[in-house]
């Protein structure tokens, strides 16, 4: 029989579980998923023949607590190992095939269960560090300049890509290191970067939200490095919001500050410096309508697809 790994869609920590069960040369079927389809997705999954998996594998997702329901009530509990860093996620903590650490990330953990039955070579150990310090935010006090380099790739090749690139690479078993050629890509991604960066600073607006000062810009892409760059820039700041219409709003902060708490009141969540929250579709209609005076709404997608 074959396994299913579900992972996080928008980074190497979600996408790099599934490069680990390429090197144990498994069968498996993956699905990548935003936090805000999981919901969806596992209700629909309860909801077929799950007997053709042997496991089946949740990494670096929350997983609400009502599809926690729906899994111990049913006949495939025994399949499912979930292994997740996010704080929002602890309440989960009580089921014993739920594996959570919020000081590591969720490939790292997914590794440490993985070596209990498999042998790997000495560069993927190198590999899931990297991942880890890029995830929970240690690249830059580890001056870890590799981490933050991957996640540029991961940026630049997209999920399937990065994917192939970095299983060739590890599978090689050569000491972990970036090409010729991926640093030159780097080098070309890095100026796209930084002209980015001076964009949204240039377009930033202080809002007070919660009691703290927040410089909130719209971005729709590198919020990492943005979010990072302005915390640094702007020190009068205790936080930097991000907000991308089509894919939710994310905070980031470089202070001792918990963010989780403010993500939390926007149903959201994540880890204490980075984290997120989703734009709810009356809210994006609303702004629609209000920029838009008179118009008339004929035809939502997300609501004309349930």
């Amino acid at each position: 029989m074959k396994d299913l790994i579900i992972s996080h869609v928008a980074d190497i920590d979600g996408v790099s579980p599934i490069i680990l069960m390429k090197l144990c040369k498994l069968k498996f079927d993956y699905e990548l998923k935003d936090i805000d389809e999981i919901e969806e997705y596992m209700n629909d999954l309860l909801n077929t023949d799950l007997s053709i998996y042997n496991n089946i594998y949740i990494t670096d997702l929350t997983v609400p607590e009502s599809i926690y329901e729906k899994i111990n009530n049913s006949s495939y509990k025994n399949k499912f190992k979930v292994f997740d860093h996010h704080k929002t996620h602890l309440f989960a903590t009580k089921f014993d095939y739920v594996t959570i650490d919020i000081n590591e990330c969720g490939t790292t953990l997914f590794y440490k269960y993985l070596k209990t039955k498999f042998k790997f070579k000495k560069n993927v150990d190198e590999y899931t560090d990297h991942v880890k310090n890029l995830d929970i935010w240690l690249w830059q006090e580890k001056n870890d300049i590799l981490a933050k380099e991957l996640g540029d790739l991961f940026t630049i090749y997209g999920k399937e890509k990065y994917i192939e690139e970095m299983y060739l690479k590890l599978k090689k078993g050569k000491k972990f290191n970036l090409d010729k050629f991926e640093n030159k890509l780097l080098e070309i991604e890095q100026d796209r970067i930084d002209r980015y960066i001076l964009k949204c600073e240039k377009d930033m607006i202080v809002i007070k939200y919660n009691g703290l000062k927040s410089g909130l810009i719209f971005c729709e892409k590198y919020k990492s490095e943005v979010g990072n760059r302005l915390s640094v820039n702007h020190p009068e700041l205790d936080f930097i919001t991000m907000i991308n219409l089509s894919g939710g709003i994310s905070f980031r902060t470089d202070k001792d500050i918990d963010l989780t708490v403010i993500a939390e009141k926007l149903n959201g969540g994540g880890h204490k410096k980075a984290c997120g929250a989703p734009i709810e579709e009356s809210t994006k209609i609303e702004l629609i309508k209000n920029i838009f005076k008179g118009c008339e709404i004929l035809d939502n997608k997300e609501n004309s697809n349930r």
